[in-house]
C-alpha cells in the first residue's frame, strides 16, 4: 500500500529523509545541501541546491526492495533529531517550502517502495526484542530487562515529573529563551520497558536507529513476549499521538519550556501524556516507523494554546507500560565493527 507523499513531507524527519535519498540518487544533492548548510541564508546556495534537486530522478527508489536499502539514510535522520536545541542547520534548510514540490516525488516513490512497506505496519508481537547496548563505562544487566514492577515506576515517574515542575516554576525564569534546560523527552523513561522489533539479519531495529546514541559497539538483544494479548496504542503520526495526548494531558510547561522553545521557535503550554494513566487503559504505545518520520521533533498542535512535542523517542519503539511481558531468558550478543565490509551496517551476531 502506497504512502502519500506529504506524510514524509509534514515533519522535520521526513524531509531530511528525503533529502537524503535525493542525496542517493544524485550526489551533487549532498553537496549543495551541505553547502547551503553551511550558510543557511545564503539564496545562491538554496538556488543551487533547488537546481540539484530538479536533477534527481526519483524512480528507481520506487522500486527499492531490499528492507536494509534505507538503513543509512534513515541513521542520519534519527542522529540529526534534537529533542532540546535548535535544529540542525541541514533541518533548517529542509524545511524550505520552496523544497517540498522538488522532494515530493521522492516521497512518493519511497511511499511505493516495497523495502518501505513494513514501516507503516503496528507492533509485531512476533519478533519484540530488547536491546541493551554497554561498554567498559556502562556494561550491560547480565539478568536481562525488568518486565515486573512497570506500574509501580510509572507512579514514581508521574510523581517526578510533578515535582519537576514545581522546581522548574519556583527556580526557571519565564523567559523561554532563557539558558535552562532539563527534562526534554515525551517518554515513560525510565519506568517503562523500551523495545523494537527483530528484522531478517539484524536482532533489533534499535541496534541500527537510535536517537541519541551513545555508540556502544556491544549489544545484548532479549526476546521478549506478552503472557497475553496486548492492548496497544499505536501511533501511525502526529494525529495520533496529538490524540494520545489529549486523552491523558499532563502539564510539563515549566520543565519542557527551555529546551522545547529552543527545538520549535514556539512558546506554549506543553504537554505529554500522563503515562500512568496511559498504562491503566494500554499494556503498550508502539510508534511505527512512519509514524517517527511523520510526527518526531516538531510542535503539535494539542488544543487552544496548548502543544506537544513527540521527542527522545526511536522508529518503531514500543513502550511497555504493564507488566504483561514474559521474563527474559537467554540473550544475543551483537557487537558492530564499522570497518569490516563482511557484516550487516557494521552489527553481527557474536557467536
Amino acid at each position: 500500500m502506497a504512502v502519500d507523499a506529504s506524510t514524509f513531507l509534514a515533519g522535520p524527519r521526513g524531509r531530511h529523509l528525503c533529502l537524503a535519498v535525493a542525496h542517493r540518487l544524485h550526489q551533487p544533492v549532498g553537496r549543495a545541501w551541505t553547502e547551503a548548510a553551511w550558510r543557511p541564508g545564503d539564496a545562491a546556495r538554496r538556488d543551487a541546491l533547488r537546481a540539484a534537486l530538479r536533477e534527481v530522478d526519483a524512480s528507481p527508489a520506487a522500486r527499492w526492495d531490499d528492507l536494509f536499502a534505507l538503513v543509512d539514510p534513515m541513521d542520519g535522520t534519527v542522529s540529526a533529531a534534537m529533542g532540546w536545541q535548535e535544529p540542525h542547520d541541514e533541518d533548517v534548510v529542509a524545511a524550505d517550502p520552496t523544497l517540498l514540490p522538488l522532494l515530493e516525488p521522492i516521497a512518493a516513490a519511497l511511499g511505493r517502495a516495497p523495502a518501505t512497506q513494513w514501516w507503516a505496519t503496528g507492533l509485531d508481537l512476533a519478533t519484540v526484542r530488547y536491546a541493551d547496548r554497554y561498554d567498559e563505562q556502562s556494561p550491560a544487566a547480565a539478568a536481562g530487562p525488568e518486565t515486573t514492577g512497570i506500574g509501580e515506576r510509572l507512579a514514581q515517574l508521574r510523581a517526578e515529573e510533578d515535582e519537576g515542575e514545581r522546581r522548574a516554576r519556583a527556580e526557571r525564569p519565564d523567559d523561554p529563551r532563557a539558558a535552562w534546560s532539563g527534562h526534554w523527552w515525551s517518554t515513560p523513561t525510565p519506568a517503562a520497558l523500551p523495545t523494537t522489533r527483530a528484522l531478517a539479519e539484524v536482532g533489533s531495529v534499535n541496534l541500527l536507529w537510535e536517537e541519541d546514541s551513545f555508540g556502544q559497539w556491544d549489544a545484548l538483544v532479549w526476546g521478549l513476549h506478552p503472557v497475553r494479548s496486548p492492548r496497544v496504542f499505536e501511533i501511525d503520526g502526529a494525529e495520533a499521538w496529538v490524540e494520545l495526548v489529549r486523552r491523558y494531558p499532563l502539564d510539563v510547561t515549566w520543565s519542557r519550556r527551555q529546551d522545547w522553545y529552543r527545538v520549535t521557535g514556539t512558546d506554549s503550554t506543553w504537554l505529554i501524556p500522563d503515562w500512568q494513566a496511559v498504562g491503566r487503559d494500554f499494556d503498550a504505545v508502539h510508534l511505527s516507523v512512519l509514524g517517527y518520520l511523520n510526527a518526531a521533533t516538531r510542535r503539535l498542535q494539542v488544543g487552544p494554546g496548548a502543544a506537544t512535542v513527540l521527542a527522545g523517542w526511536d522508529p518503531d519503539q514500543t513502550w511497555w507500560l504493564t507488566d504483561i511481558l514474559a521474563p527474559p531468558t537467554t540473550a544475543e550478543h551483537w557487537r558492530t565493527d564499522q570497518e569490516a565490509g563482511d557484516v550487516l551496517h557494521g552489527w553481527h551476531l557474536v557467536t
